[in-house]
């Protein structure tokens, strides 16, 4: 998958839109005061949708991040949509230990893919048959992961195809 393409089309963009409404939703975004780290913004979809909130959108595409370095802001929410499965396990100790860091208080909102059968219906009637061959991490492992760092507050599936989880930073860890 090209992550510089615009994927929030067609028939993909209803599913992908109500992912994030799912966040926005989850996290009461609409109502927050703070700010709001979107780690891996892509191209930035999150912001559009938060019009008057303070969202600063990261990214490792240097044409869509806004900030070189996000280790460096204190967020009270990070969104963490369609990341974590991309990484390896090192890799996402590394991030959870730098947000732990950034604002131990944070509220973290991430979403991941199933990867069940209904999502390989999905990205065959979407034409994205490729979506997940960059995965190096299941739902189960990043989940696995987090709840050695985190509690978990909630969790909606989206069409069965993407866990949309709100999690807590546990003291220590």
């Amino acid at each position: 998958m090209d992550y510089r393409e615009d994927y929030y089309t067609g028939i993909a963009g209803i599913y992908f839109r109500r992912v994030l409404n799912t966040i926005i939703r989850l996290g009461n975004l609409k109502s927050e005061e703070g700010l709001i780290l979107d780690f891996g913004c892509g191209v930035g979809h999150l912001k559009r949708m938060l019009p008057g909130r303070n969202v600063v959108g990261y990214d490792l595409l240097p044409e869509n991040t806004e900030i070189e370095d996000y280790r460096g802001l204190k967020p009270s929410v990070i969104v963490a949509n369609g990341v974590f499965e991309h990484l390896t396990l090192p890799q996402l100790k590394e991030i959870i230990a730098d947000f732990k860091k950034m604002n131990p208080g944070a509220i973290l909102l991430t979403g991941l893919p199933t990867e069940n059968w209904v999502s390989s219906v999905g990205m065959m009637l979407t034409g994205y048959t490729t979506a997940h061959d960059d995965h190096k991490m299941t739902l189960e492992e990043a989940n696995a992961y987090l709840f050695t760092q985190c509690e978990r507050a909630a969790r909606k599936k989206v069409f069965t195809m993407m866990e949309v989880s709100k999690w807590r930073f546990k003291e220590g860890g």
